[in-house]
């Protein structure tokens, strides 16, 4: 049920999944925007605000936020959800080479690459401000040690040691009664701390495109999902440790336990095996940064999805005229970003030329 304990440590990667923190020291969007490594242009700004801002700021291609416009002690607010990690860190790492030892000689590696930088940019954010989310995810590819089954079944039988007082067993499906989600979860979203456990493979093929870009393998992500002075918490002891799956490791111990029932009272109960080798794992790792988007089709979807719709309006509203393309083409092909001209190179290597910029 539990699957084979030589490959278990293999299966397993820890991330940041999540970043959302205010500003009151950066007064402008332009100027949080440059804190961030882009520029204002990267940005789109959107018909209305949220949160109770006025303003709302969107990179294009990654679901990065900046929130304006608010009242004085709101200050500026950022979003960063988790494929935007990446590209967020490549951008701000290029702010770093005046200060930090970087250099055009040294080619970090990955775990250098994603502890290094994370660290610093987080220290950079307390510096300007607070964090008021920080989300922290384990995938555990193979599902080669709980289902979210399991989590229930551990649930109905009590053999848990918890702090949270409720927890919730979400199914969703199609009208056609295909399953499309399974998520456990604990505590409350109210509060500052919550854990889901949930079928990440389902998610990720309700996303997928086509049939071909399903994923075939089992995916369980665990994600704790910290708020305010949790979330703040969390990133000191990671700016401190360095080691995000150590920090992980005890925030799951601290609030959740698996067990076997062998006292009376569960709290002096023994840990299950097959938890105490998830935690010892979790903990071992390093930190890891899921890729952001890699393709013009990935492009293209987002497009279709995110900007089609907008896009067709003016259209209609012009009469039909495609001039809001066609006026403004050669301007979108100079402020392309640096990762897109490289996607674009990948699919018309002579694209460049063609459009006189070599």
């Amino acid at each position: 049920m539990y699957g084979n304990s030589d490959c278990l440590h293999n299966s397993l990667t820890v991330s940041i999944d999540w970043i959302a923190f205010t500003s009151t020291v950066i007064p402008t969007p332009e100027e949080m925007a440059a804190f961030l490594g882009y520029s204002i242009g990267d940005f789109v700004l959107l018909p209305k605000g949220a949160q109770g801002y006025r303003k709302m700021h969107r990179l294009n291609g990654f679901p990065v936020t900046i929130l304006s416009d608010g009242t004085p002690e709101m200050g500026l607010h950022v979003m960063i959800t988790g494929s935007a990690i990446a590209d967020v860190l490549g951008h701000f790492k290029r702010t770093l080479e005046d200060y930090v030892p970087f250099t055009k000689d040294r080619v970090l590696g990955l775990a250098d690459f994603d502890n290094t930088v994370m660290i610093e940019f987080l220290q950079q954010v307390k510096r300007i401000g607070w964090l008021t989310r920080f989300d922290l995810a384990v995938d555990d590819h193979g599902a080669q040690y709980f289902s979210v089954e399991d989590i229930r079944a551990f649930l109905d039988r009590q053999e848990v040691v918890s702090k949270f007082r409720k927890f919730r067993d979400v199914y969703e499906s199609s009208l056609t009664n295909e399953s499309t989600g399974h998520t456990v979860y604990l505590g409350s979203r109210q509060s500052e701390v919550m854990m889901r456990i949930y079928d990440k493979q389902l998610e990720q093929n309700q996303k997928a495109a086509a049939e071909e870009d399903k994923i075939q393998e089992k995916w369980v992500r665990w994600e704790m999902e910290l708020k305010n002075s949790r979330a703040n918490l969390a990133a000191d002891f990671l700016i401190e440790r360095k080691e995000l799956g150590m920090v992980i490791m005890e925030i799951f111990n601290n609030y959740v336990r698996l067990i076997v029932l062998d006292d009376s009272n569960r709290s002096r109960c023994s840990s299950h095996p097959l938890w105490e080798k998830f935690v010892g794992a979790v903990g071992k790792l390093r930190l890891f940064v899921e890729g952001a988007r890699k393709s013009i089709r990935d492009k293209k979807h987002w497009l279709i999805r995110q900007c089609l719709p907008t896009i067709a309006g003016v259209i209609i509203a012009d009469g039909g005229s495609f001039d809001i393309i066609t006026q403004h083409f050669d301007d979108a092909v100079v402020r392309m970003s640096g990762h897109l001209r490289q996607l674009v190179s990948e699919s018309n290597p002579e694209w460049a030329a063609d459009y006189g910029l070599m």
